[in-house]
């Protein structure tokens, strides 16, 4: 696996293949048009955050998104516990002293991923989704020095 930064011309296909993969698993409970509008933020963000990516034989199999402060907007892998997740933790550390980022409570295995990681909650919310479903999310925060290797 190869850890990269992202290159806009030729990489935003593939990165939103993985996201078009991996957002209706990791978020089953919400509608399709929340998949929608996640995926219109994430292609603003791709222009204006840091993005990094993991390639295996050439083809993108994740990224993450971090912006300047340390805040993950995104981080989607095409197979789970494959260790590209933690590769990418990795990689976006060297240039952040924290992390912080908000998940939905209903992504059980964001929210494992990101503990076994040394996140911890620091605050809750609801989000209303475009039905008026309301949904807890946790704002995590982690101090740079984790171990991403578990």
């Amino acid at each position: 696996m190869h850890i990269r930064p992202y290159q806009r011309d030729s990489d935003e296909s593939s990165v939103l293949a993985v996201f078009d993969m991996a957002f209706p698993v990791s978020h089953s409970f919400l509608e399709r048009r929340e998949q929608i509008k996640a995926r219109q933020y994430l292609k603003l963000v791709l222009g204006h955050a840091e993005n990094l990516i993991a390639e295996l034989d050439g083809a993108v199999i994740g990224f993450i998104t971090v912006d300047d402060g340390g805040y993950i907007s995104a981080l989607y892998v095409s197979r789970a516990s494959a260790g590209c997740g933690s590769a990418l933790l990795r990689a976006a550390q060297d240039r952040h002293r924290r992390f912080g980022l908000h998940v939905f409570a209903d992504n059980i295995f964001a929210v494992k991923f990101y503990k076994a990681r040394g996140f911890a909650v620091v605050d809750e919310d609801t989000q209303i989704d475009s039905l008026g479903r309301r949904h807890r999310r946790f704002e995590m925060e982690r101090a740079n020095g984790f171990d991403a290797n578990r």
